[in-house]
């Protein structure tokens, strides 16, 4: 393997980690902190949002194009991809932990094949179709972790988490097209903020009334500057090495992340028929992405 491919995947799965360990900061200023989800997205998209637009204004990027070229598409782009994908993934993540969430939207790879099969009016080759079984058996798996027909996580965790994939598969989708035309932090940061907006008048954010600790502060850190900047930035750069396609398989190493330090720095118990669901999500992205 030569250097550049090792830079490559270490990049990639470097982002991923992060992503990981941003879903879990999430859960813990909910959980712990008693932050309201509202309150954390909101925060998290107003600074994403100035930071990457400010990046773009030292940039002397034409600012206002993608407003002007293509209001339309950038506005299903926040209300179906950024809101349609980020509230109901924290809200999976307020009902139940980090790891169950981000999981479940995964699930959007087998959503998008659904659209594309559709689109291409073709019938699924095997591996697709072993691919959404996989992705059937693991929910399955994760919803009942293995006990039968009766729910063992909530309606809620299930309902927000399935959503979230919709969201991702429509955030995705958009995403693809601004992108042929315009900076990747360019559109994050007119999403980001087209978002927090939006959050504003649906969703009144409220700032806690409990006291900001060394605690807070430390995650919420954690949660902008590693799981949103620095991974952003090291899974965007790691397309210079390794081929997308390769990109989109490693991203797979996202809810390993979130399951590892949702166990290891929050005590959060991940039982085997979870795991073997997690696992069958897992395979079932690398499958979709490698094609």
């Amino acid at each position: 393997m030569d250097r550049n491919r090792k830079l490559g995947i270490g990049m990639v799965l470097l982002g991923a980690s992060l992503w990981g360990s941003s879903s879990n900061c999430i859960e813990y200023l909910m959980h712990y902190q008693h932050w309201s989800w509202q309150t954390v997205l909101f925060a998290r998209m107003v600074c994403t949002s100035v930071a990457f637009l400010a990046w773009c204004l030292f940039q002397k990027m034409d600012m206002l194009r993608p407003l002007r070229e293509d209001p339309l598409l950038l506005l299903k782009f926040i209300v179906l991809g950024m809101y349609g994908m980020q509230v109901p993934f924290v809200r999976a993540i307020a009902s139940s932990n980090a790891a169950t969430a981000t999981v479940l939207q995964y699930l959007m790879p087998a959503l998008l094949l659904g659209y594309y099969l559709l689109q291409e009016r073709r019938a699924p080759r095997k591996k697709e179709v072993a691919s959404v079984v996989l992705a059937i058996v693991g929910t399955g798996l994760i919803a009942t972790q293995g006990k039968g027909a009766a729910l063992a996580i909530s309606v809620d965790t299930l309902f927000w988490g399935i959503v979230s994939a919709f969201g991702m598969a429509w955030y995705t989708l958009y995403a693809a097209k601004l992108l042929r035309k315009y900076s990747c932090l360019l559109v994050l940061g007119w999403g980001s903020l087209g978002n927090a907006l939006l959050l504003w008048v649906v969703n009144a954010p409220q700032f806690p009334a409990a006291p900001v600790t060394a605690s807070t502060i430390s995650a919420f850190g954690v949660l902008l500057i590693l799981g949103t900047f620095v991974a952003y930035t090291v899974y965007l750069e790691s397309t210079r090495y390794i081929p997308a396609s390769e990109t989109g398989a490693l991203a797979a190493f996202e809810p390993l992340s979130a399951y590892f330090f949702s166990v290891l720095f929050l005590g959060n118990h991940i039982g085997l028929a979870e795991s073997l669901g997690a696992l069958c999500i897992m395979t079932m992205v690398v499958i979709l992405a490698r094609k």
